[in-house]
């Protein structure tokens, strides 16, 4: 890689695009560009999806071998800000010294047949939802669908609370979730409070569509009545819920467990 320019002005236009990008959700969807920052989700955006369009590091970034190392790739564009400049651009508190341009990757059809997928209905928190995809990626669930009120999956919080899960996923956002359930071969498992089933009675070892909706209102009554299965997780703290994102996961790795064990008995 050729030595990059030094950028010491906030008023580049590389570095007031990236700012742009940092802060604003229209300007990242208008763009159809994401911004990841950190050695750790640039490392896994690199092995899972190439090298992104735009490197950009801190001057005391470069400094770093690994950081210095992942801006040897090679990418169309190089560039090194100044510490004040990537401060400026920078997403968290204490800046992690590297940041790409990415798009994403363009979401593939989910086949009415996937052994196991994950549904979610209006999730508005980016932490839950980055979570929620972590705990997807991590039990093997392929497939993810968002609705249309829900978080925008590429925003710079939902990709660093996801840990780069989204680089093991596909993920389609703004999907007809009722359509996808009525269409599905499998069960469609609606996880709700208000029912007498407990999520550890149910077989859970055939195809599955998990259905997790808003971390208040839950799922809408048009998905819950759509659903083949509702269950609950049995709480006998006395407490009515869990969050979405630690509820999302019990049921992901009760998916897990049970054709584990499932396997183990053939």
């Amino acid at each position: 890689m050729a030595a990059a320019k030094l950028i010491t002005s906030r008023d580049n236009v590389l570095a007031k695009r990236v700012k742009g990008l940092a802060q604003s959700s229209r300007e990242r969807k208008k763009s159809g560009l994401a911004l990841i920052e950190g050695a750790h989700l640039v490392a896994a955006c690199i092995e899972k999806l190439g090298v992104p369009d735009t490197l950009i590091a801190s001057e005391s970034g470069m400094r770093r071998p690994e950081i210095a190392g992942l801006m040897a790739a090679n990418a169309a564009h190089h560039a090194v800000f100044s510490d004040a400049v990537f401060q400026d651009a920078s997403m968290v508190e204490t800046p992690a010294g590297i940041l790409a341009l990415i798009r994403p990757p363009d979401a593939r059809p989910v086949s009415a047949r996937a052994k196991f997928c994950l549904l979610l209905e209006d999730i508005q928190d980016p932490g839950n939802l980055g979570a929620l995809l972590r705990s997807a990626a991590a039990a093997g669930c392929a497939d993810v669908l968002l609705s249309p009120t829900c978080a925008f999956a590429w925003a710079p919080k939902v990709l660093r609370a996801g840990q780069g899960a989204h680089f093991n996923l596909n993920i389609v956002e703004g999907a007809d979730l009722g359509a996808f359930v009525h269409a599905y071969h499998g069960a469609s498992l609606a996880l709700t409070p208000r029912t007498e089933t407990s999520l550890f009675t149910c077989d859970l070892t055939g195809p599955v569509a998990l259905l997790i909706g808003n971390e208040g209102a839950g799922l809408s009554g048009h998905l819950l009545d759509s659903a083949n299965i509702r269950a609950k997780l049995p709480m006998p703290g006395g407490f009515e819920s869990l969050n979405a994102a630690a509820a999302g996961a019990i049921a992901l790795f009760e998916v897990v467990r049970q054709r584990g064990t499932a396997g183990r008995k053939r």
